[in-house]
């Protein structure tokens, strides 16, 4: 019309004219196509994780339906298999989440029955969800956040050749990759704007070690070479003066990281492995052996002693020795010295007893009359 117009005419302001005209046309609005569609607006980015969500029903995917809730803030995607769409099994679903993420400020749906229900209102509602926002009818790109989920979420299913039987499990292994990849929109892997921390997968394998993980490698190889096996022979510490310092047992059990208990002739001993040693069986010595004197800056226990005979002095009489506190270990008081020759000798030839030599005088009793 401008055009055609221009070519014969012309007038300040024609086109504007000429427009005025034509939209004035009844006939040709109601003939007109849609005009521009405006894709200027965004909804308002959310202030932290799970305050506005979106969600929205796939589906029918291999005869189930498929929940997908989208956060706005992180992108994190949450996926429900279910074979009902009626508010109840939806409220269900929705509720298993609200207790494990919280309630969230805003949900966004469609105009479904089940999200327009007025049980699902109340749902809402009593949760203390502050609004629920509904898009406009025959407008899905309204609740574009969920309408790309969707989208998303049946492509990956159809190219993992999924099947009624493994359809959590693939939407499992999606969920995992997805959740770690940095989103395209925030830059950040959902689960670290969601969670606070990146989530494990099996590409971490890839991954070198970390400094946390390396010295506790290392604090547990150094640990190691101080364990000891059940049935390893060692030797252990007697805390018996008159036995050897260190005596042959075997580890029958351990008690820890640290303590393990030794069998000593069918006695049990607890001790710290700063108390044992390793033992070669074919290096071990005839054993304990008994020694000459006891050990003067030790406290002999009357527990850990046998009684040895020692003869007495005429006119004297035989003390016995302080009794002190016993050993906490009950398996000392149980360790008894083996004789070696020295004693048996002693044992079979009695030494003769030691007599005084000196002049017993007279008693001297004082009298009165002796003055």
């Amino acid at each position: 019309m401008k055009g055609l117009a221009r070519s014969f005419v012309y007038w300040p302001g024609i086109d504007a004219d000429i427009e005025r005209a034509a939209k004035n046309c009844h006939e040709c609005a109601k003939n007109a196509n849609d005009p521009p569609k405006f894709r200027d607006h965004v909804w308002e980015y959310p202030k932290a994780p799970w305050e506005r969500i979106h969600i929205d029903f796939a589906g029918p995917v291999l005869g189930v339906m498929l929940l997908i809730i989208t956060d706005a803030y992180s992108k994190w995607i949450e996926v429900k298999v279910t074979t009902t769409m009626t508010s109840s099994a939806t409220i269900a679903l929705l509720d298993e989440l609200f207790a494990a993420h919280g309630v969230p400020v805003t949900v966004v749906s469609d105009n479904g029955t089940n999200f327009t229900s007025t049980e699902f209102k109340t749902y809402l509602r009593m949760v203390g969800v502050k609004y629920h926002k509904l898009t406009a009818p025959y407008h899905p790109s309204t609740n574009g956040q969920a309408e790309r989920s969707v989208q998303t979420v049946e492509s990956v299913l159809k190219a993992m050749d999924t099947t009624r039987s493994n359809i959590q499990q693939n939407l499992n292994t999606f969920l995992r990759q997805y959740r770690r990849a940095p989103h395209s929109t925030t830059g950040q892997p959902p689960c670290q704007l969601f969670l606070g921390r990146n989530i494990r997968t099996r590409l971490d394998l890839l991954l070198p070690v970390d400094p946390t993980t390396r010295i506790e490698q290392q604090q547990k190889s150094k640990m190691n070479s101080f364990f000891f096996s059940v049935s390893q022979p060692v030797y252990f510490r007697s805390f018996n003066p008159r036995m050897d310092k260190w005596v042959p047992g075997v580890i029958s059990a351990r008690l820890g990281d640290l303590h393990n208990e030794v069998d000593y002739n069918g006695k049990k001993c607890k001790r710290h492995v700063d108390q044992l040693q390793n033992h070669i069986p074919d290096l071990l010595a005839s054993g304990p052996y008994i020694r000459d004197k006891p050990d003067p800056y030790r406290p002999r226990l009357s527990s850990e002693l046998s009684p040895i005979n020692v003869p007495v002095e005429p006119g004297r009489q035989e003390q016995s020795p302080p009794v002190q506190e016993s050993s906490n270990n009950e398996c000392d008081r149980f360790i008894t010295p083996r004789a070696n020759h020295d004693t048996d000798r002693t044992a079979s030839t009695p030494a003769a007893p030691r007599r005084s030599t000196r002049i017993r005088k007279p008693r001297v009793i004082f009298s009165p009359d002796d003055r």
